[in-house]
């Protein structure tokens, strides 16, 4: 209800300072390759005017939540709004997960813990921040019994933060935190057997539906099921791509993340790395038969690490011109 133009883009981040935002145009003929928009959206200082290094970027209706070192940034690119948040010192880039919810529109909450399993030497932690006070709370009462599947996949989904998890026996489920209740709560298990070789990814279909795609790393297959996620209901296949010269949508055992959404045109779109991690893919399945592959050059992006949001006005609470006025952003047009 609150989405601006309901076309997705995607932020990329590259091992540098460097942020991308890239929107698909779509040509009059639907069999025709679409072009890809590229925007500049790297963060720069105001004083001194420096870029600012972004780690991971996570959404939440149009929101993006921008992880640095030791502070967070909370921004609506389409609003250009901004707010900073501080955290604490003990900041890793792999080990700790994040995540965008909330209790209610005027009530922003950031999820950010660590498992244990994913960590050497690093205690498990939950921490809750409310967005427009910015303010911290360690939740104590949490003890881990699962732990991240790599590469993460975490979204928010009506305010909830989902993720995929592992057990110790390594089966997977979707793993589900309640900022009301504060706690983590497991959903379902996923709905088939977890190969740490197969690439798998954790999406939202149709704004009130858990979506989970898998590829069979030797076949090539690809399976999407969905889920309400309110409704006590099973896994339902929605859609089985068996394209025998399909891409493998990541390479085995890597630590970045895919994405993928259907179209208005009800095409499957996947995001994903090139084979030499140097550049971004967007494949977009025409038919039972045919794929498309549409290419960033690798001066407008290289070695992203995604993440997909639907631009919005949804409005940050606490949001004052002052923290806004720490950054501009360094926007450039690519076409």
């Amino acid at each position: 209800m609150h989405s601006y133009s309901g076309e997705h883009r995607f932020t990329l981040k590259d091992s540098g300072p460097t942020i991308s935002a890239v929107g698909i145009e779509e040509q009059k003929n639907v069999v025709d390759p679409p072009s890809l928009i590229v925007q500049d959206f790297t963060l720069i200082k105001a004083q001194p005017c420096n870029p600012i290094r972004v780690y991971k970027t996570v959404h939440c209706d149009g929101l993006l939540l921008c992880v640095m070192d030791n502070q967070l940034l909370v921004r609506n690119p389409l609003l250009k709004e901004t707010t900073w948040i501080k955290c604490g010192s003990d900041f890793h880039e792999l080990d700790d997960a994040y995540s965008l919810g909330y209790l209610s529109h005027c009530d922003y909450r950031i999820l950010r813990f660590r498992c244990a399993s994913n960590s050497i030497n690093r205690p498990s932690r939950v921490e809750v921040c409310e967005v427009a006070p910015k303010t911290w709370k360690v939740i104590d009462s949490i003890s881990f019994d699962w732990f991240l599947s790599v590469p993460l996949s975490i979204l928010s989904l009506r305010g909830t933060s989902y993720c995929i998890g592992l057990r110790e026996d390594h089966r997977a489920f979707v793993q589900s935190y309640d900022f009301y209740k504060e706690r983590f709560q497991p959903i379902d298990d996923l709905p088939f057997s977890y190969d740490e070789m197969n690439p798998i990814a954790l999406e939202i279909y149709k704004g009130d539906r858990l979506s989970v795609l898998e590829q069979c790393h030797k076949t090539r297959k690809i399976c999407i099921w969905v889920k309400h996620w309110l409704m006590l209901t099973s896994w339902t296949k929605l859609v089985v791509v068996d394209i025998p010269e399909f891409p493998l949508i990541y390479p085995r055992l890597t630590l970045l993340s895919t994405n993928y959404y259907f179209d208005k045109n009800n095409r499957l779109v996947i995001t994903c790395n090139d084979t030499d991690m140097k550049g971004l893919s967007i494949i977009r399945v025409i038919n039972d038969k045919e794929f498309q592959v549409i290419k960033a050059n690798e001066g407008e992006c290289r070695f992203p690490y995604l993440c997909s949001y639907v631009p919005s006005v949804v409005r940050i609470p606490g949001f004052s011109k002052q923290d806004t006025s720490r950054i501009r952003w360094r926007k450039r047009r690519f076409n």
